[in-house]
């Protein structure tokens, strides 16, 4: 029989697809808006009167700039429309790698073949592994062949901006696989995207009231959201951070899950 992961991602390659167009849109968009505002010092002195807070949230800092190639990119792509294409996108992959087969009654065929609750479980998590990887090399391709011809690269190094990328898909695959381990572990794939969902959006509100709330500041250290615009992988490149953290807590996440499914009842 074919490779578990390999009928998957077969079996999600429209989506994978559509993903990948919408992507592409949204990265092209992005890039050639910045020529518009490049040069408007306005906007600058505009933004820098927000609150602290507020420009966490947007991924401002005093050394970028809003018509910075740097600070335009950290506010207008990689702390806010990237993290939520992905995040939207690994979640709903990562709910339904074994909890949407079980909901819809397939799992129980396809564990009828000599295949293990482990193997499979494990494949699945490649699953989303591996799609939230192609995603992320479409993003990185379409930025790398637009913002050369837009002005993006000013001051800034390729291997930044797949730091930062690579930064971001870290982030996204922390909360997809929190949401496998909710649906490996209870099959219910509702509670996996929503429980999965819900941490993230407090996250990213914790996150800008932490600058400005104290009591907030040990939830924020250990917030994936921290992790990424806190070390400011655009500027400082792929720190420990960015990388080590929400790659550990993914793969504690989905070992998890998967002890879990391996011993319950399905039914």
């Amino acid at each position: 029989m074919p490779n578990v992961l390999t009928q998957a991602l077969w079996r999600r390659r429209i989506s994978l697809l559509w993903w990948s167009v919408g992507l592409i849109l949204t990265v092209t968009l992005v890039a050639i808006a910045y020529p518009t505002i490049r040069d408007n010092s306005e906007l600058d002195k505009t933004f820098g009167t927000l609150p602290p807070s507020v420009q966490a949230l947007l991924g401002l800092d005093p050394a970028n700039t809003l018509t910075s190639p740097a600070g335009y990119l950290n506010s207008q792509f990689y702390a806010n429309l990237l993290p939520i294409i992905l995040l939207v996108f690994s979640i709903g992959i990562a709910s339904w790698a074994i909890a949407g087969d079980e909901a819809g009654g397939t799992l129980e065929l396809l564990l009828a073949k000599p295949i293990s609750r482990m193997r499979l479980a494990f494949e699945r998590a490649g699953l989303v592994v591996v799609m939230l990887g192609l995603l992320t090399v479409v993003a990185l391709v379409t930025l790398d062949l637009l913002a050369p011809r837009v002005g993006l690269t000013k001051g800034l190094s390729f291997e930044h901006i797949v730091a930062a990328t690579v930064a971001t898909t870290l982030l996204a695959l922390v909360f997809a696989a929190l949401a496998f381990a909710v649906g490996a572990a209870t099959g219910n794939r509702s509670l996996a995207v929503s429980l999965s969902s819900a941490i993230a959006v407090a996250g990213f509100v914790i996150e800008g009231l932490g600058a400005q709330v104290k009591g907030f500041g040990p939830l924020r250290d250990i917030s994936p959201w921290h992790w990424l615009l806190g070390s400011q992988p655009l500027h400082n490149g792929l720190t420990w951070q960015a990388w080590l953290l929400p790659l550990a807590v993914s793969v504690v996440l989905m070992a998890i899950g998967t002890a879990i499914f391996v011993r319950r009842d399905l039914r």
